[in-house]
């Protein structure tokens, strides 16, 4: 089986880091790069076969859905799928109409991540039914914004544990721990575990986690 290289194009650093070494596990990955913007992108690794690139569209300078015409100038070869933060169904429609491979949330758990791209990687397309029920039923509520798992992370941050000991307690790998603390931060729109914490408290999420 030939294994892909991956291209990895999101301004949260934590999220790269989480997300590289997540999908260095997987069989179809040979390698991942990395670049904090679509110009970093395309001056660092423009000379280099990508297979697949994985694109978040809220980022300082060029972003969002006119990134994609010019990564597909640099990266002839390359197939987008857009992992974002943004459950919105009319950005997953425009997204679609620009003929990108797939959407995927950035709360994907890891099997649905892997499927995504070995589907993307295969030539055919995977859009993720969460964002069509995230629409369906529109919510503001802090918790709300994470799903039942990011919740129980979220619950384990707040106890003081490592990732280490929340992937022991939840039977996670490390790896997974970390993708899902990035998403946690971006989705509470907070800087740190502490601060997240912090807005946990403040919007009574772990009172909500312990009744």
């Amino acid at each position: 089986m030939l294994r892909a290289r991956l291209l990895l194009v999101d301004d949260h650093t934590l999220f790269r880091s989480g997300l590289r070494l997540l999908l260095a596990d997987f069989t179809t990955v040979a390698d991942v790069l990395e670049a904090g913007s679509v110009l970093e992108a395309i001056q660092q690794h423009g000379q280099t076969p990508i297979d697949l690139i994985l694109l978040d569209i809220r980022m300082p300078g060029l972003n969002g859905l006119d990134a994609v015409p010019v990564l597909r100038r640099n990266f002839q070869l390359a197939r987008i799928l857009i992992v974002s933060g943004d459950l919105d169904e009319s950005i997953e429609q425009a997204a679609n109409a620009a003929g990108v491979h797939g959407y995927l949330p950035k709360s994907a758990e890891p099997g649905e991540i892997e499927h995504a791209i070995a589907l993307c990687l295969q030539g055919e397309r995977y859009f993720s039914s969460a964002v069509r029920a995230e629409t369906a039923h529109p919510s503001t509520p802090a918790g709300d914004l994470l799903t039942p798992r990011q919740l129980e992370v979220l619950e384990q941050l707040c106890l003081g544990h490592s990732n280490k000991a929340i992937a022991f307690k939840l039977g996670l790998s490390e790896n997974t721990v970390r993708v899902h603390v990035a998403a946690i931060l971006e989705r509470l729109d907070v800087p740190s575990r502490t601060a997240a914490v912090a807005a946990a408290h403040r919007s009574g999420l772990i009172q909500k986690q312990a009744t």
